[in-house]
């Protein structure tokens, strides 16, 4: 009913296979295991980058920005008007009207999306590595975003964060 060969030729008779051989059968190999998982943590980064981040304002304020695509090619835009001297430029805050910021606010934004996508970047690419360790198809299928990373891992990512000026606690 599922696919799976209830019997075996050993060359001379048809025999009915173990429930241990069936069992094996039913386990996915674990290459394909692993391609699904990649798949699937690199839409969790995806999703979790274009979520955006928070960011705090020169006057103390808050806000969130989002960093789909689009998003980030405005801010990119912004920053670069601010450094090539702009006082201040239009932009806008999630759910809230565009309006005019100083030159430390867009640049406040730019290095909280910097921080941001590396942080989420760095996060899966410890992940994949992780995933492409993995020996059994079992350790592959509990891996989920979000998950506390080996200890290797988690100290070699720690080490590239704190190199970049970010910190390691953003998921």
């Amino acid at each position: 009913m599922d696919g799976i060969l209830l019997y075996r030729w050993d060359g001379a008779q048809v025999l009915p296979r173990t429930e241990e051989e069936i069992a094996a059968d039913r386990i996915p190999p674990l290459k394909s295991v692993r391609a699904s998982k990649l798949a699937e943590l690199s839409a969790a980064c995806n999703a979790a980058i274009t979520a955006g981040c928070d960011v705090v304002l020169a006057d103390g304020t808050a806000g969130h920005i989002s960093l789909t695509a689009e998003d980030q090619i405005n801010l990119t835009n912004a920053c670069a008007s601010a450094e090539a001297g702009s006082e201040t430029y239009p932009y806008h805050l999630d759910g809230q009207l565009c309006a005019l910021y100083p030159a430390a606010d867009i640049a406040a934004m730019g290095r909280a999306a910097t921080a941001h996508k590396l942080y989420h970047t760095t996060y899966y690419n410890h992940l994949a590595a992780w995933v492409r360790r993995c020996e059994t198809v079992e350790v592959v299928q509990v891996i989920t975003y979000g998950a506390a990373l080996p200890d290797d891992l988690a100290a070699n990512m720690a080490a590239i964060l704190a190199a970049a000026g970010g910190s390691a606690g953003a998921v």
